[in-house]
């Protein structure tokens, strides 16, 4: 592995901030700490190894380690991370105990106090701010004070795709439509989409992870040249495919949450239509359920809803499954679909993703138009019919995954950065 290195003027001089911690953050975390460009991290809440507190309640209940996996974060030094954890707190209560649309308040609210805390704490020892779309306005507006490079990590689709998707979803679907739905669209979004076209004006740098992503963004008039794509990597390889089952049933599993966004009553309408109640094929959803009852109700009985999974059980579930099929309408980039192809499984995605950048279409994967439900089934249908292809696929998408992990995406990061700044200060 090449070792990352970076230019001397940004050592300590990059601040990231992040309400949230997934994986594509963790890992520009990582980069940054790696090249020695790390000032400091801002977020809500993680808890460090490092914390005599986190120390005490993992010796004592190991159990919570797998409960608090997605805010365990270790990866840098505790003296690198500033935390705003409060309104976050009052947030996860909110998701809880409240209703989707004072949930939604409460988000807006905590999101927009985390990036006016982050905005307080730049000096003029930072050189660069890396933040994220609708969490980036205060930061950007007080680091052009100080002649900061700005970027914001764009990890969905421009609004204006969006909001035209959704209308196209509702005049097709109408039960679609929901109190929820209505507040969000009708009325938080158009607030909440002038913030985010005030942090695109701004920013120097807009960094997207799919083709998808960054047509959108040119599409709605974003300079071009501000932009740049990098991939998000393939997680380490579990080859599970060279014992694949041999059975006649073949399964289909979904992955991530059931919505409009997703395509999710797209591909419900497709099984309708071409696997209604046949005995060789079987369809098994996981994930958060968000559809109205109509989509899911009276489902035929080749199709299982297994709700949310922990890790153990998506395990499982991925070794029984002969292909991923995820139908989304606007994914910036879906890393179901890596994290499939990183065991061998193929996937069946859509081109609103980054299913192109990811997928050689009837090679490693297949690719069909996002929307089209005659299309997706049609293209299941000819999976089903001409399976024992699907043995050669993992073969080749197990060495593709292999050539782009984790390491390699830090490395193109860091060497995009250096590129980039050093030509925003030779203007």
């Amino acid at each position: 592995m090449a070792k990352i290195s970076g230019t001397k003027c940004l050592k300590n001089a990059i601040n990231h901030s992040n309400p949230g911690i997934g994986k594509f953050s963790t890992e520009t975390i990582k980069a940054y700490q790696e090249a020695g460009f790390l000032n400091y991290m801002f977020t809500t809440l993680v808890f460090h190894q490092e914390n005599f507190v986190v120390k005490y309640l993992l010796k004592r209940f190991p159990s919570l380690i797998s409960k608090l996996k997605n805010r365990y974060f270790s990866q840098i030094p505790p003296e690198k991370i500033r935390l705003y954890p409060f309104k976050e707190l009052f947030r996860l209560f909110a998701v809880k105990f409240l209703s989707l649309t004072k949930a939604d308040t409460v988000w807006e609210w905590a999101e927009l106090s985390f990036d006016k805390w982050v905005s307080n704490k730049l000096d003029q020892n930072v050189r660069i701010v890396h933040c994220y779309e609708h969490a980036a306005l205060s930061t950007f507006t007080q680091a052009q004070k100080f002649g900061c490079f700005k970027i914001i990590e764009q990890v969905s689709q421009h609004h204006t795709f969006y909001k035209k998707l959704t209308e196209q979803e509702f005049k097709q679907y109408p039960n679609l439509r929901s109190g929820y739905n209505e507040k969000i669209l009708l009325k938080s979004l158009q607030k909440r989409n002038r913030r985010k076209d005030e942090e695109y004006d701004l920013a120097d740098l807009i960094i997207c992870n799919s083709t998808f992503t960054m047509t959108t963004l040119i599409d709605a008039g974003i300079d071009r040249m501000k932009i740049v794509k990098i991939p998000l990597a393939y997680p380490e390889v579990i080859d599970m495919k060279s014992k694949q089952k041999q059975t006649e049933q073949f399964t289909f599993i979904y992955v991530g949450s059931l919505s409009l966004r997703k395509g999710t009553h797209i591909l419900l309408e497709a099984w309708r239509k071409y696997f209604f109640n046949q005995q060789n094929v079987k369809l098994i959803l996981a994930g958060s359920n968000s559809l109205p009852k109509e989509f899911t109700e009276n489902l035929p009985k080749n199709v299982e809803l297994k709700g949310f999974l922990n890790r153990q059980e998506l395990n499982t579930l991925y070794n029984d499954a002969n292909l991923l099929v995820f139908p989304t309408l606007a994914d910036g980039f879906g890393m179901v679909i890596t994290e499939a192809m990183a065991k061998g499984i193929p996937v069946l995605t859509t081109n609103n993703s980054a299913g192109y950048d990811l997928i050689d279409d009837g090679i490693d994967g297949f690719i069909v138009e996002a929307g089209s439900a005659d299309a997706l089934g049609e293209k299941m249908l000819w999976i089903v019919k001409n399976k024992i292809s699907l043995e050669d696929m993992s073969e080749l998408i197990i060495e593709k995954a292999r050539k782009y992990q984790w390491s390699d995406y830090r490395i193109r990061l860091i060497n995009t950065i250096n590129d980039r700044y050093l030509s925003y200060l030779n203007g």
